[in-house]
C-alpha cells in the first residue's frame, strides 16, 4: 500500500518498494524507496513544497535524502497530511504498515 501511494504521489519516479525504516538506537524513523531512493525524494521534494512545514507539525528531526521522526506514526501521519490522503487511504495505509 505504501509503494502504491508514493507511486501515485510522483509518478514520474519508479516505485518498486517502500518501507518505514529506523535505527534502532536514535529512534529514527524514515520511508526508503526503491530503486533509487534519492531520486524518488528529490521529486518529491519539488512537487510538495510545503513538504517541511508540514514535517514540523510532526517533529520532523531533519532530512538529507528523506524526511526524518522520531516514530513510524509520525512518518505516516505526516505523509497523510502532505498528500492530503482521504480517511480510506489513511487507514489502509497504517493497516499495511502497521501503526
Amino acid at each position: 500500500m505504501l509503494a502504491t501511494i508514493l507511486s501515485r504521489a510522483v509518478p514520474d519516479v519508479r516505485v518498486e518498494s517502500a518501507r518505514v525504516e529506523h535505527w534502532f538506537t536514535a529512534k529514527m524513523y524514515w520511508i526508503h524507496v526503491k530503486p533509487d531512493h534519492e531520486k524518488y525524494w528529490e521529486r518529491f521534494m519539488e512537487l510538495y513544497p510545503y513538504w517541511r512545514q508540514v514535517g514540523f507539525r510532526y517533529g520532523l528531526l531533519g532530512f538529507k535524502l528523506t524526511p526524518v521522526f522520531s516514530s513510524r506514526t509520525k512518518v505516516i501521519e505526516w505523509l497523510v497530511d502532505v498528500l492530503n490522503l482521504t480517511q480510506g487511504e489513511d487507514n489502509l495505509l497504517r493497516l499495511s504498515v502497521g501503526v
